[in-house]
C-alpha cells in the first residue's frame, strides 16, 4: 500500500511513519511533504493509495489540498486528516473536501493506525472491485454500477473512457455530445426489473443509444443521446406512455437540460430529480422538464410568484392581524395547485417564510415553557421533506393556527384586567376540559356574578360565548389539519358530543363540519 504524509512538523511526520511501518512490510510511505502544494504535484505523477494530511500548513493547507485533489482526474486515495483538538471544528469542511477519516494527533498509536489502514484497505478494495462486479454480475447490476461510475465526481477521464468502452462492447455507443438524463419513479408496488426492460426495448426499437439503471429504491435513471427525429420531450412522453400501459402504473418522469460532457452529470441528476419531484409533489403523473420550472411570475416587473401577497401577509402578521394573514395564506396555497411550473422547494420556502414571521412575532412575547416548546417544534419541521403539496399545506395550516393561537392569547391579555387575563389564559389552555363560570370565578377569587359582568364589559362577549368560540376555532383548525372523524374532533375540542358540536358549528359558520371540510 503506497502512503504519503503531508505535515509541516518533522517530529509528527516521523512519528506517523514509524507507527505505519511497524505494522506491516506491505505498508510503504513513499513520500513526505511539508505542504499541500508539494503533495498535490506528487499525486499527479505517482499512484497514491492513502494520504495522511495535517490541516494548518503554509503555502497550501490540508483542506485546500484535499479539495483540489478531489477534482484531479486520478484514482482517488483514502484520505485521513491528522487533527489537533482545537482543529476538530474543521470536520465539516474536511468532509466536503473528501476526507474519509480523522485521527487526533495525541491519539496516534500503533493499534489506532492499524484500524485506520485496515479501513483504507477495505475502501480501496471496494473501489477496485466495482468494475469487476459490473463485468460478472447480472445485467441490471452491471447497468447500476456503470451508471454509478459515470455519476461519481471522483471518476477520472481514463476510468470514464473504460466505462464507455464497456458500453460499446455491449452495443451502446453513448457519446458526450448532447446527453440527457431522466429520473423516473412509479407509483404502487415495486415492479422489479420490468421498467428497465421496457426502457431498454424502447431505446432499441427507436435506435437510440442509452442506458437505464435502478439507482435508489423506487428511482430509475436513464441516460441517452436524443436522436434528430425525437427530441427529449417526445422521447420521454412515449416512454411514459409505454411504462404506464405495460406496467399498469402511474409514471413520473423528470427531464434534465441537454448538455455536452459527462462532467455535467451530477448537475443533470439534480435537475432531473427536481423536475420529477415537481410531478410527485403536485400528484400529477407524467413528464416535466427542468427548464420549464420557474419562480418568476412573468408579470414584466421581475417579481417572483406571490411577492405582493407575501408582503401583505408579513405586514398583517406584524400588526397581529392573523385573520387576514391566514386568509391570504390559504389563498396562495389554493392557487399554487394550478402552478405546476413552481419548484416544490420554492413553495416550501414561501410557507417557511410565513411561519417564520409568525415565530418572530410569538417570540416578542413572554412565552410559557409549553409555548416555547410548541414554537420550537414548528421550527424544527422546517427541515422536514414534504412529498406532496397536500402534506405541506396540512403542516402549514396547523403551524399557522398554533402560532396564531399563542400570539392572540399574548396580545389579548395586555388589553384586560388581571382577573380577565387569567380567565382567558386558563380557557385557552384547558378548553378540552369541562369548564364553568363558577370554576373560573373560584380561580380568580371573585364572585360569580361580578366575574360575569366584568368579563362581558371588557371582552364584549359573555363567558359562555367566549368558551364556545375558542372550542369552535380549534375544531375548525382540526378539520383542516387532520383526517380525524367528527366524533374525535368534537372530543378534542372540548364538546360533550358530536351532535352538539355539529349544531354549534353550523350556527357559527353556516356549514356542517363535514361540509366545511369538503370545501377546504
Amino acid at each position: 500500500m503506497r502512503i504519503i504524509i503531508v505535515e509541516d512538523e518533522a517530529v509528527t511526520r516521523r512519528w506517523v511513519r514509524k507507527k505505519i511501518e511497524e505494522l506491516d512490510i506491505n505498508y510503504h510511505v513513499t513520500g513526505e511533504f511539508v505542504n499541500g502544494k508539494q503533495a498535490l504535484e506528487y499525486c499527479r505523477e505517482h499512484e497514491v493509495e492513502v494520504v495522511f494530511t495535517d490541516i494548518r500548513m503554509a503555502v497550501m493547507d490540508g483542506l485546500e489540498f484535499l479539495d483540489r485533489l478531489k477534482n484531479e482526474r486520478i484514482a482517488q486515495p483514502y484520505k485521513v486528516i491528522l487533527s489537533a483538538y482545537d482543529e476538530f471544528h474543521y470536520a465539516r469542511q474536511a468532509i466536503k473536501a473528501g476526507a474519509n477519516e480523522f485521527i487526533l494527533k495525541p491519539e496516534i498509536t500503533k493499534e489506532g493506525m492499524k484500524t485506520t489502514l485496515e479501513e483504507a484497505k477495505r475502501f480501496l478494495e471496494k473501489s477496485r472491485t466495482k468494475d469487476s462486479k459490473a463485468a460478472c454480475g447480472s445485467e441490471p447490476e452491471r447497468r447500476r454500477i456503470t451508471m454509478e461510475k459515470l455519476l461519481e465526481t471522483g471518476t477520472t477521464e481514463q476510468q470514464r473512457e473504460e466505462v464507455l468502452r464497456g458500453l460499446e462492447n455491449r452495443g451502446i455507443a453513448l457519446k458526450e455530445e448532447g446527453i440527457v438524463l431522466l429520473s423516473i419513479s412509479l407509483s404502487g408496488e415495486e415492479k422489479g426489473d420490468a421498467a428497465l426492460e421496457v426502457a431498454e426495448l424502447f431505446m432499441q426499437e427507436e435506435h437510440i443509444s442509452g442506458i437505464c439503471a435502478s439507482i435508489e429504491e423506487g428511482e430509475y435513471l436513464l441516460l441517452y443521446n436524443p436522436s434528430l427525429h425525437m427530441d427529449r420531450e417526445v422521447f420521454s412522453g412515449k416512454l411514459e406512455a409505454l411504462l404506464r400501459h405495460n406496467l399498469g402504473t402511474e409514471v413520473y418522469i423528470g427531464i434534465s437540460v441537454k448538455k455536452d460532457g459527462f462532467h455535467h452529470l451530477r448537475d443533470m441528476l439534480r435537475q432531473a430529480r427536481m423536475a420529477r419531484e415537481n410531478r410527485t409533489f403536485f400528484r400529477l403523473p407524467g413528464i416535466w422538464r427542468y427548464d420549464a420550472m420557474t419562480v418568476n411570475s412573468g408579470s414584466g416587473h421581475g417579481d417572483l410568484y406571490y411577492a405582493v401577497e407575501m408582503r401583505e401577509i408579513l405586514a398583517a402578521v406584524e400588526k397581529n392581524d392573523f385573520e387576514s394573514a391566514e386568509e391570504k395564506m390559504k389563498g396562495i396555497l389554493e392557487d399554487i395547485e394550478g402552478r405546476i411550473v413552481l419548484p416544490p422547494a420554492y413553495v416550501k420556502a414561501l410557507c417557511i417564510e410565513i411561519l417564520s414571521s409568525c415565530i418572530r412575532k410569538a417570540r416578542t412575547y413572554a412565552l410559557t415553557a409549553a409555548e416555547v416548546e410548541e414554537v420550537r417544534r414548528t421550527e424544527m419541521m422546517f427541515c422536514e421533506r414534504f412529498r406532496t403539496l397536500q402534506d405541506l399545506k396540512n403542516w402549514t395550516y396547523a403551524g399557522m393556527a398554533e402560532l396564531r393561537r399563542i400570539c392572540e392569547i399574548k396580545s389579548s391579555l395586555n388589553q384586560y384586567s388581571g382577573p380577565v387575563r387569567d380567565i382567558i389564559g386558563y380557557v385557552k389552555q384547558n378548553y378540552t376540559q369541562k369548564i364553568s363560570l363558577e370554576q373560573v370565578s373560584s380561580l380568580v377569587h371573585l364572585n360569580k356574578s361580578y366575574v360575569s359582568v366584568l368579563f362581558k364589559k371588557e371582552t364584549g362577549e359573555k363567558f359562555s360565548d367566549f368558551l364556545l368560540r375558542v372550542r369552535l376555532e380549534e375544531s375548525r383548525r382540526l378539520l383542516g389539519a387532520t383526517r380525524k372523524s367528527i366524533q374525535e374532533i368534537a372530543g378534542m375540542a372540548g364538546f360533550p358530543d358530536a351532535a352538539y358540536f355539529s349544531r354549534a358549528f353550523k350556527e357559527r359558520y353556516g356549514k356542517s363540519p363535514m361540509e366545511y371540510r369538503k370545501g377546504i
